[in-house]
């Protein structure tokens, strides 16, 4: 029997995100399909499917095989749900349902069938945002109730995040709280919507509304460290006059925390501290042992910046060089500009002036995420104006002083204005 299984192919490759035009690319499929089937396809039939040996009809268990790759139990499971996994009529689907007053579970099934193709969340992102704009709280809740994310990766979950969370900065706050507190008890929605998003330019208002929120529904340890965290954050870069009533302490199961949360925990730590103690730094080097060190230190190297903890800062990137400046996801920009800073202060502190430059040269701060757009453009401008003040350059000063109080009337980050006075002309 002649089978159709030129789309199954393509979205093999879509999947995989490996486009076959060599024999190399398809060896990388060929360990790509390894490592998530019980049962592998042998290189040579997938040479004879992608047609680098002469063609032959595969066989129902080789396109079963492939099907089991997409999420699907057989090949004919697939074909039958294929209108819903293929990319334009998943975007008709949702299209047809933005003209529906009420969502049904049945039809999140079906987009749980488009899911299975992870490059399909955006496209349920912006019909999400169109849900909130039109204020259907009912609709949300069946979306986030029912929804599949199990098997969709951190990069994607996190645009989706920045997506949603984007489309409630821009809604009425009273609205926007409301549909906070009633989705915030659901996991999916707090987990990969609400927590991930950082919102810096705000946290001296509606979010910290919004901190206090997630406290309220906090479902585990690691939220309650997370909203104390931010809460220290406020406390810090506002320079809040009165004290912080909140203990900052490792609670059970800190060790299975995200490595971002971790990194934080102790970037407030190093934040509280007079001077950094060698017990601090040996617990930070332990933590390296099992850790993604790219996402490990994404605050805590701000927080040695904002301290002029230059020595630390320099035995770490003497370790971990390498690891900090690695770009294998798509948010590795946001961490690569702060490393780049941080990197652009040890030149500075070194007087290698034009180091530091060509560090700074090499961020561009419109790919910033925008959770973190205000906070990383206030580091990267201290980090021009004290570049400009050793150089005695009057005019390239004034600027960075004025970019810097501008993002401090935003954020409320009065933190930056007081170390900035240190490096004016």
């Amino acid at each position: 029997m002649k089978y159709d299984y030129a789309q199954l192919l393509i979205d093999v490759q879509k999947k995989s995100n490996i486009a076959i035009h060599s024999i190399k690319d398809l060896k990388m499929l060929n360990i790509e399909l390894e490592c998530y089937l019980v049962k592998p396809i042998g290189f040579n039939t997938l040479r004879r499917l992608f047609g680098f040996l002469p063609s032959t009809n595969p066989s129902i268990s080789t396109l079963n095989t492939l099907s089991k790759y997409l999420g699907f139990s057989s090949f004919t499971n697939y074909k039958n749900h294929q209108s819903n996994y293929t990319e334009w009529y998943f975007q008709q689907k949702l299209l047809r349902l933005q003209s529906q007053k009420n969502i049904s579970v049945e039809a999140v099934e079906e987009i749980n069938i488009g899911l299975r193709d992870e490059n399909n969340l955006l496209y349920l992102a912006y019909f999400i945002t169109y849900q909130i704009e039109k204020n259907n709280i009912k609709n949300l809740q069946t979306i986030f109730n029912h929804i599949h994310v199990s098997n969709i990766s951190h990069t994607q979950l996190h645009k989706m995040s920045s997506i949603v969370i984007t489309s409630l900065i821009n809604t009425q706050e009273d609205k926007a709280l409301n549909l906070y507190s009633t989705l915030i008890p659901n996991e999916i929605f707090r987990n990969n919507i609400t927590l991930p998003y950082i919102n810096y330019a705000h946290l001296n208002s509606r979010y910290s509304k919004i901190l206090a929120i997630i406290e309220n529904h906090a479902a585990n340890s690691s939220d309650l460290l997370f909203v104390t965290l931010m809460k220290y954050y406020r406390h810090f870069y506002c320079e809040k006059s009165f004290d912080f009533k909140y203990k900052i302490e490792k609670p059970k199961g800190f060790s299975n925390f995200y490595s971002v949360l971790k990194g934080r925990y102790y970037a407030c730590c190093i934040m509280k501290s007079n001077q950094i103690t060698k017990k601090l730094k040996r617990e930070i080097y332990a933590e390296c042992e099992n850790i993604k060190i790219s996402f490990f230190f994404e605050e805590i190297i701000p927080s040695l910046v904002i301290k002029s903890e230059y020595d630390f800062l320099i035995e770490i990137f003497d370790r971990y060089y390498e690891e900090l400046l690695e770009s294998d996801i798509w948010s590795t920009t946001t961490s690569n500009a702060l490393y780049l800073i941080g990197l652009a202060n040890i030149n500075w502190k070194n007087k290698q002036l034009s180091s530091a430059k060509i560090n700074l040269e090499l961020i561009n701060l419109e790919l910033i995420e925008l959770a973190y757009f205000e906070y990383v453009s206030l580091f990267y401008y201290l980090t021009k104006l004290k570049i400009s003040y050793s150089e005695i350059n009057y005019v390239d000063n004034k600027q960075e002083k004025l970019n810097i109080n501008k993002l401090v009337k935003l954020t409320g980050f009065t933190k930056f204005s007081t170390l900035s006075k240190e490096y004016y002309l």
